[in-house]
């Protein structure tokens, strides 16, 4: 008799530990692997601590594992629990229980901005602020709940107690429309008597550097912090504390913390324990500023918080300064122990790269001069007396190495890397018998962490800004490596928010920089938005995020920003480029060959490393790839008529389905030759419209055989670039070419993904030359074929609710295993070679449609070529079907 499937992993919309619930939360669940989804369950939700219902819904199989909330409206601030469970058999199965609470509201409705007003210069930075207000409780609260924001990051303290720890926050939003607010339990910090709140306020991205210019002020020059504090007794009573002009200000130790520039801390300044009676430097009222046009609204996704802490893998002494490898290229900051003389000043410098002599490297990222130099580095005055701990707060770092300087003053007690990122489920795991290709998975994953922090981020350590591009071409890789649907939906508010009225989307989202007066030679050439392959981030992610995770939601939150854009490109067709002389054909009304694009950027040969990047970029702005912004207008106007039929738009979806068929047709006429042949034969000149469905049927495998062609040509090495390579694998594994797909995948001679594994990279490059940037995770997208193609994992229905085990059997490896998490629960696959052919180990969740499907000349041990696959796990034996004729 079949086993019901216990119900785990209980999420309220879709966090686990959930303190900021919307009033119609969804409730979700996985299935533990080695049983069977009921064909009907129930969820019950209930006032926290009630024995009776309050609701009860309904969930039938073939549907996604989740419900959304529709009974009595929830309080704000209020707890609740809920669980869900089945009776089979007269057998009756509940999951345990999990909790949730309600936000309170829109925290601009409940408390008033406060801080110190700011004197310093609009091109200087400004202090740390520390705000802090003491008040009475008659006795300890049974329940506690502190919620904030800050125009800034900010950092929380109770009664001498740490509450928010090393973490960025808020995250990066469009500050001018909205601010998110996180939630705390602070129950245990409370007590009878007299307590203390604290918040430490730093510039974060709404004052501080942003971008890759470093400029200040991209949202406004005055920081302040938010508060609500809300106070449960065991009478049932409540109190609240909230930010007014109560509050006292002034400064301590932390002197100044930027985003790029880093943080000062005079550690001989009071005010370390704020919270817990020490005294403030310059200590005075705050001041009360107005409501601004932006919302304070409750954070949908994690936060910004340390996820590891590693230590040196080797140190060396140069001169005055000791330099410390960490083994590994990541995002976060540094934190020293130390103890020496009071008013010792130590100097940390941080960089993903060293020179000749072992020294740390800093003009890598300027471009040979083209950006301002903004040095990475945290300053640290000793008090003196003993042991100090030298921890940055709001400030974040892309490095693998420090350079300590003053370090031979002090004894350095204790050195550590605190790894920052956003608080993902990181369940995606891949392994083979290829050393190289393990180490590429992990640079892939290391570049994911780093880069995914308050932003999908393109790198930590130049303009840190949230490229669409970057974001569209690695988000299919990063929903194999992560649950990413919480962080990437949050992130594409802010895309439509800062959407502009023409339809046009920006380049970076959210906004981080304000035009330049020496970048004025660029004006009417390129205006940061609306380029081919970025812009069209807005119908891409959404489709992803849908295809992955099931959801319609995601289509509908973003729908009316997807047909403004492709509006937006159908108005922009329209317009002719200047070298264009005539009548116009009738097919160039669907060509997109003005403004400006970015293009195939940074193909192998077209790097750029210092002035010639102007040039190149002025050469872009003046002659616009055609061919990339005609096809993706062709794939974006196709991806908004399949959302409209989910959705349910049928008439849009007609509307948008012709209007993809008309710019095909233009593409073709334009791009193809005769036969549907492209005219510029490059391998991502081939492979876009091969995976965009623009060549004609007739002609597609002859393309995909031209394009074999190029791969061997080129020594089979990569010759694409930014938007293309996360295509190239898939689509020769398309068109019977797994064998070169596996042929480049290997290939260690640059321009390789193993030719960064073999100069010893530890995450993904910018280039494949190895210029630029040394974590950028965009080239990163092949994670995808690996798990889709090498171990087999794919997915033949949103949501992963049917699947298709079809692994790349090969004897070039020993054995290839990964394994990744659906809505359903956990999906992996393994295979080794064996005397007589391969051995395939699966794991299916339950309430799934599975089959295992081979292809080639092999067959499974009965002969087949496709079987069902049952829930759980299960063990098969492929064979080569060559055997039988011989």
């Amino acid at each position: 008799m079949s086993s019901i499937a216990p119900f785990i992993n209980l999420r309220t919309s879709g966090l686990g530990y959930q303190l900021l619930a919307d009033s119609v939360p969804e409730l979700s669940w996985e299935f533990a692997t080695g049983g069977e989804a009921p064909d009907r369950a129930v969820v019950e939700v209930y006032q926290a601590g009630a024995s009776v219902p309050m609701w009860q819904g309904t969930w039938r199989v073939g549907t996604q594992p989740a419900v959304r909330y529709a009974g009595p409206p929830l309080e704000r601030s209020a707890a609740y629990t809920w669980r869900v469970g089945a009776t089979v058999r007269d057998a009756q199965v509940w999951s345990a229980a999990a909790s949730f609470e309600t936000h309170p509201g829109p925290l601009h409705e409940l408390a008033e901005w406060i801080g110190l007003q700011v004197t310093e210069p609009a091109d200087a930075p400004t202090p740390v602020q520390y705000l802090r207000r003491t008040f009475h409780l008659e006795a300890a609260p049974v329940r506690a709940r502190l919620y904030a924001s800050a125009r800034g990051w900010y950092g929380l303290a109770v009664n001498g107690g740490d509450v928010t720890g090393v973490r960025i926050t808020p995250r990066f939003t469009a500050y001018d429309q909205r601010l998110e607010y996180e939630g705390y339990d602070v129950t245990d910090e409370l007590v009878a008597g007299s307590n203390t709140l604290g918040i430490e306020l730093a510039e974060g991205r709404y004052r501080g550097r942003n971008g890759a210019f470093g400029q200040r002020n991209t949202y406004g020059q005055q920081i302040a912090a938010i508060a609500y504090l809300l106070i449960e007794f065991e009478s049932g009573r409540r109190e609240i504390i909230t930010t007014d002009a109560a509050w006292e200000g002034g400064y301590g130790p932390r002197r100044f913390a930027d985003p790029q520039e880093g943080v000062t801390i005079d550690a001989r300044i009071s005010g370390a324990q704020f919270t817990a009676g020490n005294a403030l430097a310059d200590a005075r009222p705050v001041e009360v500023f107005p409501r601004g046009a932006e919302r304070v609204e409750a954070a949908r996704s994690g936060p910004v918080v340390v996820a590891d802490v590693l230590e040196p893998a080797r140190t060396t002494t140069i001169g005055d300064r000791i330099v410390v490898d960490f083994g590994q290229n990541l995002v976060g900051v540094a934190r020293l122990t130390v103890a020496g003389p009071a008013g010792t000043t130590l100097a940390v410098h941080h960089s993903e790269l060293v020179d000749e002599t072992g020294r740390i490297r800093t003009d890598y990222l300027l471009g040979d001069g083209v950006l301002p130099a903004v040095p990475a580095i945290d300053r640290y005055v000793l008090a003196g007396g003993g042991s100090e701990i030298f921890e940055p707060r709001y400030t974040i770092r892309g490095f693998r190495y420090i350079e300590i300087e003053g370090a031979v003053q002090v004894d350095l007690e204790r050195i550590e890397a605190l790894v920052l990122q956003a608080d993902l489920r990181y369940d995606g795991e891949f392994s083979s018998s290829h050393f190289g290709l393990n180490r590429l998975h992990d640079n892939i994953v290391w570049s994911m962490r780093g880069n995914f922090t308050d932003v999908p981020t393109d790198c930590p350590t130049r303009e840190r800004s949230g490229w669409t591009g970057d974001a569209q071409v690695f988000a299919p890789a990063a929903t194999y490596l992560a649950d990413v649907s919480l962080f990437l939906r949050d992130w594409l508010r802010d895309v439509v928010l800062q959407q502009g009225e023409d339809g046009a989307l920006g380049d970076v989202a959210p906004r981080d920089s304000r035009p330049l007066p020496e970048l004025s030679q660029f004006a009417g050439l390129m205006d940061g938005k609306g380029s081919a392959g970025w812009a069209d981030a807005i119908t891409m992610v959404p489709w992803t995020l849908y295809q992955r995770y099931g959801c319609t939601d995601v289509l509908a939150e973003n729908w009316d920003a997807m047909v403004a854009w492709v509006q937006f490109c159908l108005r922009r067709a329209a317009d002719r480029h200047p070298s264009r002389t005539g009548d116009p054909s009738p097919h160039e009304r669907y060509v997109v060959d003005t403004g400006f694009h970015w293009g195939e950027w940074l193909e192998p040969g077209n790097e750029f490393d210092g002035p010639e990047a102007v040039q190149m970029i002025l050469n872009l702005a003046n002659n616009p790839d055609a061919e990339v912004a005609t096809a993706y207008f062709a794939h974006s106007a196709r991806l908004v008529a399949e959302a409209a039929a989910v959705l349910g738009k049928a008439q849009s979806a007609l509307e948008y389905s012709e209007l993809h068929e008309r710019i095909r047709a233009a593409y073709q006429a334009e791009f193809l030759d005769p036969d549907g042949m492209p005219r510029t034969l490059t391998q991502a000149k081939l492979v876009r419209p091969l995976t965009f469905g623009l060549i004609p049927e007739h002609a597609r495998q002859r393309v995909a055989d031209r394009l074999a062609d190029l791969v061997v040509a080129d020594g089979t090495r990569l010759a694409t670039g930014f938007l293309s390579t996360g295509y190239l694998l898939p689509a020769l594994s398309v068109w019977g070419y797994d064998d070169l797909a596996l042929d480049l995948l290997l290939q260690e001679e640059r321009p390789s993904w193993l030719g960064q594994v073999a100069q010893g990279a530890t995450t993904i490059l910018e280039s494949w030359n190895g210029t630029g940037s040394q974590n950028h995770y965009a080239l990163g997208a092949v994670a995808r074929w690996m798990y889709e193609n090498l171990a087999g994992l794919r997915a033949v229905a949103p949501g992963w609710q049917q699947i298709e085990i079809r692994p790349m059997l090969t004897h070039r490896l020993e054995h290839v295993s990964a394994r990744t998490m659906t809505p359903y629960g956990l999906l992996s696959s393994a295979w080794q070679r064996s005397e007589t052919g391969w051995e395939v180990e699966v794991t299916v969740p339950a309430g799934v449609e599975a089959r295992i499907a081979v292809h080639g000349a092999n067959v499974l041990e009965d002969g087949a070529r496709i079987a069902a696959l049952p829930c759980g796990t299960s063990a098969w034996r492929v064979r080569s079907a060559r055997v039988d004729t011989l």
